[in-house]
Parts: structure tokens; C-alpha cells; sequence
């Protein structure tokens, strides 16, 4: 538990689902007194309180007075980010912290990028606090003539959340969900690594063993700096497996998330490997979001942001979006010229 000024902050969770419960107990377990308000009104008693996480509940007729002067979480579905984030804002919200994607599509964010305190916005970004995350970046660094890196994010969607049939979920809306808003931590994070992305060509599947509307794999290619990018992102790959291998004339760099390891290969062959055993519980570095994002201000340095674990700018997590777009657009104009070829050839 971090050391918070003596009076506590007071944070605002919009949205009780399962995320929106997770962050009602870090900010909690980080100190805050946190209120958690969820999108159906239950008309709830003054002094309600929930069982799961100990935080305060708040009914509608509570909850609008409830976002000034407050650290506003908002997790719900991703159709009403930007809407749920102007309301905090426009309430007298300190920060807002809006989960991933911060919209379906980077123009759907628009109006809350137009709002006059956009800069008090935080977007979610967790993979950004894993420790192993922030000593690959410093190992990145010093890569002096680039290279090329593989980015992955490949599981099985049916085990996301046993208890609940997957195609119910909004992973499984084809306006709200699918790999690339759901995996868009990769893009973000391989942002931070090597700089902004010039998207080549990407592939997009939607059909697949999922029955879901929803895109199921996704493949891009990009540039950005002195670094060629591709990235595998998936919901139909059985175990899961995550993360980052880097090559480059000064050596190879991998990252394995579900590991919470660091390898550094040498050019001589040298290898040494680190293991940080705290990125292993997801509260522990939803935790260290959690305090970054209420001691900092996204308007502070990028790099001191990015040691701290910071989540991202509304900026970032709207180019994050933006590159998902462009995928998709590439894709379909893959998909029209294949189709017309085999047409015009008669197949």
C-alpha cells in the first residue's frame, strides 16, 4: 500500500462490472476512499456498500454530485467511454481515467479530445506499470541501429471469463469488441518502445472457431523509427501467450508477459535473464497505475509518465484506437481487391 497525503483522495468508479470492481479495490487497497457506481440504478440505500470490494455504492440520484472534486474511474462498456468521461469532467472530475479502448473508433473519441480539460484524461494502460515492461524499455534504449520486433497477444476467448458465455460478452460485438480494441494494450505499449507507427498492411480475420461478429485475429506490419513492427493478436489460441522479441544488431530482447520475464541475448551469445515476480499479480501493478495516475498529471514529462507506470494520454490512447482503424481499413481494401481479382478472373 502506498503512502497517500493524510486526507484521502476520493475516487468514483463508473461501472461495477468486473474491471470496475477490480479498480474500486486497488484504488481502495492504494488508500482512497472509493465509491462505486453502477450503470443500472438499484436504488440503493444512502449508506449501501459493496459486498465484494468494501466500496461505497451510489444510486443515480447520488452519483452525478458524487463526480466533483473526485478521481472518476470509468469502466463501462466501451460504447459509453467518452460520453460517461465528458459527464465526470463536466461534473468538476480532478482526473478521469477511462479503461481501454478509450472509444470504439479514434473519430467515436472526438468530442471528448475537443473538450476543454481533455488534458485532465487519463487512459488505461496497465501493461505500462509491469516492471518487466519498464527495464525492456530501458534496454530498448539502448539498441543504437534498430531492428525488427514481434509483438503478441494470442489466448482463447471462451477462457476469459469461464462463468459467462464469451458471446455475450462485449468482446463478442463487432461495434464494440474484437482483438484489436480488446489487445489495443500492445499497439500502446510498442508505441512507447519504439516510437509512432506508419501501418504497412494488416490482415483482419472474422470468421474462425468463435462464433462471435467480432473480429478473431488480427495481423499488422508497421514502421516506426528504425524499427520494423508485426503484431499476432488473437482470441483463438490455446494456452495463452504474450509478448515481445526484439532483434537488432546489438542484440535480442524478449519479454514474456505470462512469465513476467526479461531475456537479453548478447552479440556475443551472452545471455541474461530477469524475472519480476510482483508483475505476476495484476493488482499489484493496477496498483502502481493507480498511484501514478493520482500523483501525476497526463500533462507531466513522457518520461517521467512512462518510470512511474503511468496509464496513458488521452492522445496516446486515441492514436492507440487510430491504428486500429487504419488495420481495419487496410484489410478491407485487401479483402475488395482479392474479391475483385477473383472476379475479373473468372474464380
Amino acid at each position: 500500500m502506498s503512502s497517500l497525503p493524510t486526507s484521502a483522495p476520493r475516487v468514483v468508479v463508473r461501472g461495477s462490472g468486473s474491471i470496475g470492481q477490480r479498480h474500486a479495490r486497488v484504488f481502495r487497497q492504494e488508500g482512497a476512499d472509493v465509491s462505486l457506481w453502477p450503470v443500472r440504478d438499484r436504488h440503493l440505500a444512502p449508506d449501501a456498500v459493496d459486498e465484494a470490494t468494501g466500496a461505497h455504492l451510489l444510486g443515480d440520484a447520488a452519483g452525478p454530485e458524487s463526480l466533483r472534486d473526485s478521481f472518476v474511474v470509468v469502466a463501462t462498456d466501451t460504447a459509453r467511454h467518452v460520453a460517461d468521461a465528458i459527464e465526470a469532467l463536466d461534473a468538476g472530475a480532478e482526473k478521469v481515467l477511462v479503461e481501454k479502448p478509450v472509444a470504439p473508433t479514434a473519430e467515436d473519441a472526438r468530442a471528448l479530445l475537443e473538450h476543454p480539460r481533455h488534458t485532465a484524461v487519463w487512459v488505461a494502460a496497465p501493461l505500462r506499470a509491469h516492471e518487466a515492461f519498464r527495464h525492456l524499455r530501458r534496454l530498448v534504449g539502448r539498441l543504437e541501429r534498430g531492428g525488427s520486433a514481434h509483438v503478441w497477444s494470442q489466448s482463447w476467448l471462451p477462457d476469459w471469463r469461464p462463468d459467462r458465455d464469451y458471446r455475450e460478452s462485449y468482446s463478442a460485438r463487432a461495434d464494440e469488441g474484437g482483438v484489436l480494441r480488446d489487445l489495443v494494450h500492445e499497439i500502446d505499449y510498442a508505441t512507447v518502445l519504439f516510437g509512432e507507427p506508419a501501418l504497412l498492411g494488416a490482415g483482419v480475420a472474422t470468421g474462425g472457431p468463435l462464433d462471435i461478429a467480432a473480429e478473431q485475429a488480427a495481423t499488422l506490419l508497421w514502421t516506426a523509427g528504425s524499427f520494423a513492427v508485426t503484431t499476432r493478436l488473437d482470441y483463438i489460441t490455446r494456452p495463452a501467450t504474450r509478448g515481445v522479441v526484439v532483434h537488432s544488431p546489438d542484440g535480442i530482447l524478449e519479454w514474456d508477459v505470462a512469465r513476467a520475464t526479461v531475456r537479453h541475448t548478447t552479440p556475443d551469445g551472452d545471455v541474461t535473464e530477469q524475472v519480476f515476480e510482483h508483475d505476476l499479480d495484476r493488482d499489484i501493478v493496477m496498483g502502481t497505475q493507480a498511484r501514478a495516475a493520482m500523483t501525476l498529471r497526463p500533462t507531466d514529462p513522457a518520461d517521467e509518465r512512462v518510470a512511474r507506470g503511468a496509464p496513458a494520454t488521452l492522445a496516446e490512447g486515441i492514436a492507440a484506437v487510430r491504428l486500429c482503424d487504419e488495420a481495419r481499413v487496410s484489410a478491407d481494401a485487401r479483402s475488395s481487391t482479392t474479391n475483385r481479382t477473383d472476379t475479373e478472373d473468372g474464380t
